[in-house]
């Protein structure tokens, strides 16, 4: 498989109260197209600053992140942000979902942002999610789960090549969580590739690659059994 991602010698430091602390030090991995990858570590770990950094919203110290085989980090910011509307997905613990909007409408909206309507792809998405019942309720009537899987559907609304996830999973219960970890797992054999940042040791085994990241670095992490 080809690599969609590239991420060589990855390094981000902050300084605070006049110390350095090495968040991320100098990791590097690759991610292929229609790849589940999963990233476990505990609160502040750094799982959430590499996705920032991934997904353009920050900057490394040292390292170089390539995207469809081209540099991305020195992109001007508003090719950065045409790169995130067009090339990302993101789903992130607080599902974000508008509550003055219905399920529908809240998929769609990320292509009216981009001024297109694909009102009939975010029906295609909710059906595939097993949401299409629920398109015209509003958020606040329906149950986490449900809307976790509707901020899915919404990620996926602009054909991204690249869907990041940052602790999509804990808000849910154990039944919820299972069931997000599958739709990443059948949307990487549809071909997305996906990356997942998680504390929940259980979506190791719906991945295709599992690393665990701590102490700023990352290593591969094998779970013992792959879910079926």
């Amino acid at each position: 498989m080809d690599n969609i991602l590239e991420i060589k010698n990855l390094t981000k430091i902050y300084t605070e109260g006049g110390q350095n602390i090495n968040v991320l030090d100098n990791i590097s991995f690759t991610a292929a197209k229609g790849e589940f990858i999963v990233f476990i570590g505990p609160s502040g770990s750094g799982k959430s600053t590499l996705l920032n950094l991934i997904a353009l919203l920050d900057t490394p110290t040292a390292g170089e992140i390539l995207f469809e085989g081209k540099e991305i980090l020195h992109l001007q910011e508003n090719k950065k942000a045409k790169l995130r509307l067009n090339k990302f997905g993101f789903v992130f613990q607080f599902d974000g979902l508008l509550p003055e909007f219905s399920v529908l409408e809240n998929v769609n909206m990320p292509a009216l942002i981009k001024g297109k309507n694909k009102n009939k792809r975010a029906l295609e998405l909710l059906e595939n999610l097993g949401l299409a019942p629920l398109k015209d309720k509003m958020p606040p009537s329906i149950s986490g789960g449900e809307k976790q899987r509707a901020a899915v559907a919404r990620a996926l609304i602009n054909e991204p090549k690249l869907l990041l996830a940052d602790e999509p999973t804990g808000n849910l219960d154990r039944e919820r969580k299972i069931q997000i970890f599958k739709d990443f797992a059948a949307l990487a054999k549809a071909g997305l590739t996906v990356l997942m940042v998680t504390h929940d040791m259980h979506a190791a085994a719906y991945a295709d690659k599992c690393y665990k990241i701590a102490n700023g670095k990352v290593e591969v992490f094998n779970p013992e059994s792959k879910a079926d």
